[in-house]
């Protein structure tokens, strides 16, 4: 097998933790109710809403055939992309348009895309990371590459805020973006721990971002406008050198599989071209749904 096919095909602690989870919620009944991370709740209102979008489709003429019997673009739908940009304009005054976001098979996939896009072999020879300037991180980034190892780690400062309490700090003293460094990397808040950085350290991370002209990769999964399942001040932000991602599924849409891609058009157009290699085009069901 390949080397390739050795990394992704000879099990992964995602492939684990996703087995795990989809077996406990087809077997476990209605009576199962996952208090881990990833799958989210059935909430009753959440439910309503998408059977309501989803009657809305099926009675409009022609709209349940165009989201089931039509490819979209590979970068995903104009009309949910321009939603997506006008959304962010309207909350945060971001100069977004559609050219700024990507729809991707997942959040998941985007990170497989954007780490081996920018990270990895290189063809004069040389080898560039991924930098993680706060563990534990995601454990799902692990296995993503498909040449070798291209992540490099900082360990946190801890700070302890009480008798049981303690906060993951990034150690700005220690963190060093050396030649070989691609991009930054940081989920927000951070899975599994759920640590939220803070604005201040969000802010130095795009600044040295920036002072080494390398994308800083914030995901977003958990955090601010959407899903939100964030329960402290975090200001989401964004810039050319940023490159933002988000997901349907922690609204409650998992099986919809639509991540979401907010970077600068060259960004946009690379991840869109992997897209359309790897898997043509992007469901439509999510992006009819949140329209």
């Amino acid at each position: 097998m390949s080397e390739f096919g050795q990394r992704l095909c000879s099990g992964s602690g995602i492939g684990e933790l996703m087995e795990d989870l989809g077996h406990a919620l087809a077997e476990g009944g209605e009576d199962m109710h996952m208090l881990g991370g990833g799958q989210p709740a059935h909430i009753p209102e959440m439910n309503a809403l998408w059977r309501s979008r989803m009657e809305a489709i099926a009675s409009t003429s022609g709209e349940l055939e165009h989201m089931l019997g039509n490819y979209e673009p590979p970068a995903g739908r104009t009309r949910f992309r321009q939603a997506v940009a006008g959304l962010f304009r309207k909350e945060f005054g971001w100069n977004l348009s559609e050219d700024n976001v990507a729809i991707t098979m997942g959040g998941q996939t985007a990170f497989f895309c954007l780490f081996n896009a920018l990270a990895g072999r290189f063809t004069n020879g040389s080898q560039k990371k991924i930098l993680l300037p706060l563990v534990p991180e995601y454990i799902g980034y692990a296995d993503q590459s498909v040449s070798g190892s291209i992540f490099r780690s900082v360990k946190p400062r801890i700070e302890f805020t009480g008798a049981h309490q303690f906060k993951y700090r990034v150690d700005f003293d220690n963190l060093t973006v050396d030649d070989d460094i691609a991009a930054i990397c940081v989920s927000r808040p951070t899975n599994p721990t759920g640590n939220v950085l803070t604005d201040n350290e969000i802010r130095r991370l795009s600044e040295l971002a920036r002072e080494h002209d390398i994308p800083l990769i914030i995901d977003n999964a958990y955090g601010a406008p959407f899903p939100n399942v964030i329960f402290r001040d975090a200001t989401p932000i964004w810039d050319e050198h940023i490159i933002l991602t988000l997901s349907l599924s922690k609204l409650g849409l998992p099986g919809t599989r639509t991540g979401i891609v907010i970077a600068k058009p060259e960004i946009i157009k690379a991840v869109s071209s992997m897209t359309s290699i790897m898997g043509l085009a992007n469901t439509n069901t999510g992006q009819a749904i949140v329209q």
